[in-house]
């Protein structure tokens, strides 16, 4: 789907933060992810995330955003990609990618199956990230 057919069906999911979910990820096994709010960033590289307990979920492998699509929970890569360079895109893709922003969330997530299983499942992991990111939203704020 190109940005245009997106934000053509695009809703904003009902998903708030620190709303832990879980989604069928590429290879086939049940990732989690959390909606992070706005002050945090989307780059799971960011060294804020070095302060979360991250082994028992076996590590952030997404920052991006959800948008839902035909009743559908779906992920859009849009400019949080470090490939992405806003000079080879239109100003009119640029402006489409901001429509599709304003009906995403944003999110940071894990694998459950990379080459071992985690520790915790996906639904738990998740979870788990949701509580460890409320702490770490909470002394970011003090």
């Amino acid at each position: 789907m190109n940005y245009e057919e997106i934000t053509a069906l695009a809703v904003k999911p009902t998903l708030k933060p620190f709303e832990a979910f879980t989604k069928i990820g590429l290879a086939p096994s049940l990732n989690g992810y959390v909606v992070i709010p706005d002050n945090l960033p989307l780059d799971y590289y960011d060294k804020i995330y070095d302060e979360i307990d991250q082994a028992p979920f076996g590590g952030l492998t997404f920052g991006g955003y959800f948008t839902e699509i035909n009743h559908e929970l779906a992920s859009v890569y849009l400019d949080q990609s470090p490939f992405f360079k806003e000079s080879e895109h239109s100003d009119e893709e640029l402006a489409l990618i901001e429509k599709i922003k304003a009906v995403s969330v944003r999110a940071l997530g894990f694998d459950d199956g990379h080459i071992w299983k985690n520790e915790m499942g996906a639904v738990e992991g998740a979870e788990y990230l949701s509580k460890q990111l409320k702490k770490l939203n909470v002394s970011e704020g003090e």
